[in-house]
């Protein structure tokens, strides 16, 4: 029976940056710092998915506000004043005689330069 020796090598952990020795190809000192390092990694697409989404959920509020309230036009600056955010859409269907439609999940909208008109919420696909 054959024993094999193993060589401890040093490394320098990726998160932390301490030296130590173990095994070769090992890049992290403890499971924290491996877990940190890997959480950095994915924070900024985590918090731009997040920011995207509150966008989406305030705007699909918004609307179904106007909804209630039974607007069917209203004022683009007065939404925006509510928090409406109009760049931020989850659809867009281009018009040839009605205008353009842009949809915040179920809810569809027509646009113009001051006003979002003719909203309303759409029955299932």
């Amino acid at each position: 029976m054959k024993e094999y020796i193993k060589e401890a090598k040093a490394y320098k952990c990726l998160n932390c940056g301490k030296t130590g020795f173990g095994r070769a190809g090992r890049k992290f000192c403890s499971q924290e710092c491996k877990n940190a390092w890997h959480n950095a990694l994915v924070r900024d697409s985590r918090l731009y998915r997040s920011r995207i989404l509150t966008a989406l959920g305030r705007n699909y509020s918004v609307l179904s506000e106007a909804i209630a309230r039974g607007e069917l036009s209203i004022d683009i600056i007065s939404m925006e004043n509510r928090g409406f955010r109009p760049c931020y859409i989850t659809g867009y269907i281009p018009g040839r005689y009605r205008g353009d439609r842009y949809r915040c999940f179920d809810i569809s909208y027509c646009r113009s330069a001051s006003r979002v008109y003719n909203i309303r919420k759409e029955e299932g696909d």
